[in-house]
């Protein structure tokens, strides 16, 4: 046998939603603290790969005269020193390129968690209205029901039929705009996922 559902159930729905706002917004508040420190990293890769082609210019200048000594006999640079110079330029070169990708994934996955923030908010919002329209319907329902059995004049009970009537339209309306605002956060939450993934792919020795 199924149990009987009441009123008090709706409500205490409603309030439950109201708690699920407040645990959404405090995530999303904690995951703005972390979109900061993506932010932030990648300023820091930035500056870093400044530094490192910088370092990389030096590098060729020391190469290059370095390449016009060895051709002297009597220099004192040797050919396994060009080599390893010539290397430490060539495996740079590939960090740089390695931390760009890495930087750019950073930036865009940054970027990306900020819009999907920004939805998830906006789902909050809506499952607040929903909440707030939810418990007005019942409680409106509750006041026709006790009215209803006080046997009043037809006319009056016409009219808060009607109120009735408007505050479930009121909590359609509500629950259609959070299936929409839902959808689209789990459309971004798809987006941002792919984005990890990507980040995933451009790690490498970055040393």
């Amino acid at each position: 046998m199924s149990p009987i559902i009441t009123h008090e159930d709706e409500l205490e729905l409603a309030k439950t939603e109201k708690e699920l706002v407040k645990a959404l917004k405090k995530l999303a508040n904690a995951q703005k603290v972390v979109v900061n420190s993506q932010k932030k990293l990648a300023d820091n890769l930035t500056k870093m790969n400044i530094a490192r082609e910088a370092l990389n210019r030096t590098l060729r200048d020391v190469l290059k005269q370095m390449q016009t000594l060895i051709r002297e006999s009597r220099s004192n640079v040797h050919e396994e020193e060009v080599n390893i110079f010539q290397e430490m330029i060539n495996a740079n070169d590939e960090y740089v390129e390695a931390n760009n990708k890495y930087l750019n994934a950073i930036k865009d996955l940054a970027i990306r968690k900020e819009y999907f923030i920004e939805k998830k908010i906006e789902f909050a919002d809506a499952l607040a209205e929903v909440a707030n329209k939810r418990a007005a319907v019942i409680k409106k329902a509750l006041t026709v029901e006790k009215i209803k059995n006080k046997m009043v004049e037809g006319d009056k009970l016409k009219l808060l039929d009607q109120e009735l009537n408007d505050s479930q339209r009121d909590f359609d309306r509500a629950r259609d705009v959070l299936l929409k605002q839902i959808e689209q956060f789990l459309q971004v939450r798809q987006e941002l996922n792919e984005l990890w993934l990507k980040l995933k792919e451009t790690i490498t020795e970055l040393s």
